[in-house]
């Protein structure tokens, strides 16, 4: 790339050429088409000759008959010109041959200097289509080769070049078989613009001459040139012969159009450079941006090559390329690229391509923005100096690279395609299946089977070795059984390291494994550890990565633990046995082992979810009224509730069927209540109505004892409803009473597995109770009585959540299907007061409780086709203690501790306060 040390010499030259010249205030403006075809300077318009630093004696010719402008001197001055001259080239006449604004050759020529902003137009108008060569600079060298020339513009150089076959600038080209010996060289400031129009236009060339061993052409441009050509077979730089060099500074553009246009065409050994941030856009069939063979093109850092190629030319077979390296071709890239393939590139297109012993080389590192496959093709046959090409892509993808393609190698009886990969911080989104010589996934590297090409399931092949330093593979796979189709990792070589592994599941339900789904398959030796990135689930079931020879699996079952072998011990001896002859030799069983299947603990929390639904505001008579019916001692005016309200916390305990999962729930339940009219029809008994609403909140967790994962779970939800209640009351308050009630309940749920997307969904539905019971008076005393009050209960469950889809894609319902609730129990109770509440209206009613409970269905959920369910629930024991009293005539307080306990780990321990007040 240029340097401020490639241009010292160039420096020295310009300033000691224009060290005594005066150039003129204003710009030049002079029509070549009007000047004489040979003469003296003299002769030549003023604005010209103020600005020819040469005697008048100085001379000037065409070349030939062809009109080239501005002219060949002999006379081994340096002419200089000022600075914002405009030459303007021909432009109607129907030349057949070469139209030329600036040309320097010849012998003794040793070069010419321009100033600053000028601007050169030519162009070649045949009407049989047979202009050629229109050149805006062309130096050839000198005849002499020992005698170098050049030509020197400063910055903002501008040309225009119009017609076949055409060069904005030529160092060292001669269409008609002319050579020099002695090189040319052009040197160009910064802020260079050239554009050319017509087939096979060039926008910089650079060949070697007749002795190309001592010809050495060299252009070199400063920053920011911009080079645009448009036709078919159009180059931004061409480089074609040994010893040739184009060199253009940082923040180069070149712009090319047509069919089988390049960007960059290198050959012969010549050398093309280009400095940081170079920008090269070709358009067209078959077009390529930077095209290499037997050549050297560099790329400083940051460089961005787009391609937009519909197909390959008809005329043309190679298919479009953003690089392409061939015949020990090599493009060296410095620090990292941005290559774009783009267009409908269904006719074979490559982002890089190598073939033929070319190497694309970008091992140094950097980052990488590559939207388009890479190919590493052999050779079909050997050369006597090439006995063996091998093709060789290097990437060193760093520094958030990312790739969206695929990787192809052939190989062919003289050489075989190499592409070698190291990837940190990086993400390839593989396309198709691909081929990799080898491998490195380093730390923050993500490899993506992405299927974006309609391939159903891909395969990456690595011919040699696999490192994983901490990178991460992602497959996708249907995760059912054994037979599941998925993507895999290829390794024919060796594996060492540790990878991560991620799966996305496509449409799979979940299913019992026995081998497993292979993901890795290795043929040497199997050094390298899988282990998951992050949970992978289907269903109800999480798998695991798991080893099996040299090979990977994912799997749904428990690995058993290693056999404990114990030590040997030499037995007593025995008296042989001889065996029956009638009982025949089974031998080996061919049962497989019996496997135990690892459950998701997102199970546990639909579970709790259901069941909290169904039972947060079930109640029974006195947990809502916390009294049976009283008179007031001083009045004898029954009381009946106005309003009240209780206050529930709840943590309960349950396994699943699996006996995996563990499940804690803790809830909290605020209801509301108060009647709504109440009457008697024998003055006797008590009839009464309400209504009640409530608030709850449930919020669960389940742990996995095999795998150690978790999930959250959490219920919010209201419930409003009535209530209705009949009192015998007979006058020594004993006596039936017959308690319902029936609520509209609605939730959101939540539930928030393990490295898993958090799941919302609703439950809604009806519960409804009927609750009966007797009141037996056993004795009393002075201030208190005894009582003994069997009671039996039936409750309705009927709250279905919505079905679920996961974000994993896994199917949740709710398949509990309703449950029937069924409460027997008996409550003793104390009703009095001490001595010193006489005449206080203040009584104190403390009781135990035991029930025996059965629920018809227990909480299950399917999810896809694998059903669980809540255990220890289907028969419960409950023991409730608590009191319930009157504190003021108007002001009831009530509260009780319960304890449930079922099988297989299922328990319920609540806690409950209540209040009311009557009016």
């Amino acid at each position: 790339m240029p340097t401020p040390q490639n241009y010292s010499f160039i420096a020295i030259a310009v300033s000691a050429a224009l060290a005594s010249m005066v150039f003129p205030s204003q710009a030049a403006w002079v029509d070549v088409d009007s000047l004489p075809s040979s003469g003296l300077v003299s002769q030549l318009p003023p604005e010209l000759q103020a600005i020819i630093p040469a005697q008048a004696s100085t001379g000037f010719t065409k070349v030939g008959t062809m009109p080239n402008y501005v002219y060949q001197w002999n006379t081994g001055t340096i002419p200089v010109y000022g600075n914002g001259l405009t030459l303007n080239g021909p432009g109607a006449e129907a030349f057949e041959h070469t139209v030329t604004v600036i040309q320097n050759s010849g012998t003794g020529s040793p070069g010419v200097i321009f100033g600053n902003d000028l601007t050169i137009r030519t162009q070649s108008a045949n009407a049989a289509n047979n202009g050629r060569d229109v050149d805006g600079i062309r130096t050839h060298g000198a005849n002499t080769p020992d005698n170098p020339v050049f030509i020197i513009t400063g910055d903002r150089t501008r040309i225009y070049v119009d017609g076949q076959d055409g060069d904005g600038i030529n160092a060292g080209y001669n269409s008609l078989g002319q050579g020099w010996t002695g090189s040319a060289n052009i040197y160009v400031g910064d802020d260079l613009y050239i554009k050319t129009t017509g087939s096979q236009g060039r926008g910089i060339t650079a060949n070697a001459m007749r002795d190309a061993s001592r010809a050495k052409n060299t252009i070199v441009v400063g920053n920011r040139a911009h080079i645009v050509t448009t036709g078919d077979s159009s180059e931004g730089l061409r480089t074609g012969q040994s010893g040739s060099l184009i060199r253009l500074g940082d923040d180069a553009t070149i712009e090319t159009s047509g069919a089988s246009s390049t960007g960059i065409y290198a050959a012969s050994s010549s050398r093309t450079e280009l400095g940081n941030n170079a920008t090269i856009t070709v358009n067209g069939a078959s077009a390529h941006a930077v095209y290499a063979t037997n050549a050297t093109v560099s790329l400083g850092e940051n460089a961005t090559i787009s391609v937009n190629s519909a197909s390959k030319a008809a005329s043309y077979s190679k298919a479009p390329a953003g690089l392409y390296a061939l015949s020990r071709g090599a493009i060296n890239l410095a620090g990292g690229a941005a290559i774009t393939m783009a267009g409908d590139n269904s006719n074979e297109s490559y982002a890089i391509s190598t073939e033929t012993g070319g190497i694309v080389d970008g091992s140094s590192g950097g980052r990488f923005v590559i939207d388009g496959d890479i190919r590493a093709a052999g050779a079909t046959a050997a050369t006597s100096t090439l006995p063996q090409q091998n093709s060789t892509i290097k990437l060193n993808m760093t520094d958030n690279s990312r790739w969206d393609g695929a990787s192809y190698i052939t190989s062919a009886t003289a050489g075989t395609g190499v592409i070698s990969v190291q990837m940190s911080d990086a993400t390839w989104n593989m396309t198709s299946s691909s081929t990799l010589t080898d491998l490195t996934l380093n730390s923050g590297a993500t490899i993506n089977f992405s299927h974006e090409d309609g391939e159903p399931w891909q395969t990456l092949t690595i011919n040699e070795d696999y490192v994983g330093n901490g990178g991460k593979l992602v497959f996708n796979t249907v995760l059912n059984d054994d037979d599941s189709e998925t993507d895999r990792l290829q390794v024919l070589g060796n594996t060492s390291g540790n990878t991560f592994v991620a799966v996305n599941n496509i449409g799979g339900a979940g299913a019992q494994t026995i081998e497993g789904i292979e993901i890795v398959n290795v043929a040497g030796n199997s050094n390298g550890t899988f282990e998951k990135a992050s949970r992978i689930v289907a269903g109800a079931y999480d798998y695991n990565v798991v080893q099996k020879g040299k090979n990977w699996y994912l799997t749904s079952y428990i690995e058993p633990d290693e056999p404990i072998i114990p030590d040997p011990v030499d037995p007593e001896p025995v008296d042989p046995v001889i065996p029956d002859p009638t009982i025949p030799d089974i031998g080996q069983s061919d049962t497989p082992p019996i496997t135990e299947h690892q459950f998701r603990p997102e199970v546990g929390s639909y579970l709790a979810n259901n069941y909290a639904a169904n039972t947060l505001f079930m109640t029974r008579l006195h947990d809502r009224l916390g009294e049976t019916q009283y008179t007031d001692m001083l009045t004898g005016e029954k009381k009946v509730t106005s309003l009240w309200m209780r206050n529930v916390g709840a943590h309960t305990r349950f396994n699943d069927g699996s006996g995996q999962l563990k499940t804690r729930i803790n809830s909290y339940v605020l209801q509301l209540g108060g009647d709504l009219a109440q009457w008697s029809t024998d003055g006797l008994d008590r009839w009464h109505i309400g209504a009640m609403a409530g608030y709850a909140n449930s919020q669960n967790r389940t742990q996995s004892s095999v795998s150690d994962y978790h999930s959250r779970g959490q219920v919010t939800g209201y419930s409003v409803g009535l209530y209705g209640t009949w009192y015998a009351n007979n006058i020594d308050r004993s006596g039936a009473y017959v308690d319902t009630w029936m609520l509209y309940n609605w939730f959101d749920n939540k539930v928030m597995g393990q490295d898993q997307a958090a799941e919302k969904y609703k439950s809604k539905g009806i519960t409804a109770s009927v609750e009966a019971g007797y009141s037996f008076r056993l004795g009393e005393s002075a201030h208190q009585s005894y009582w003994l009050q069997p009671k039996a209960q039936v409750v309705w469950m009927g709250v279905q959540a919505d079905d679920n889809r996961e974000a994993n894609g896994t199917l949740v319902k709710d398949d509990t299907a309703g449950n029937l609730l069924t409460r027997m129990g008996v409550k003793a109770y104390i009703n009095g007061h001490n001595a010193i509440d006489n005449d206080k209206s203040r009584e104190f009613q403390p009781f135990v409780e035991a029930n025996w409970i059965h629920n018809t269905q227990p909480a299950s959920v399917k999810m896809d086709d694998v059903s669980s369910d809540m255990r220890g629930t289907k028969n419960i024991g409950e023991l409730k203690v608590g009191i319930e009293g009157q504190v003021t005539p108007r002001l009831n307080v009530w509260g009780n501790v319960a304890q449930q306990v079922g099988d297989t780990g299922y328990s319920d321990t609540q806690g409950m306060l209540g209040m009311k007040y009557s009016f």
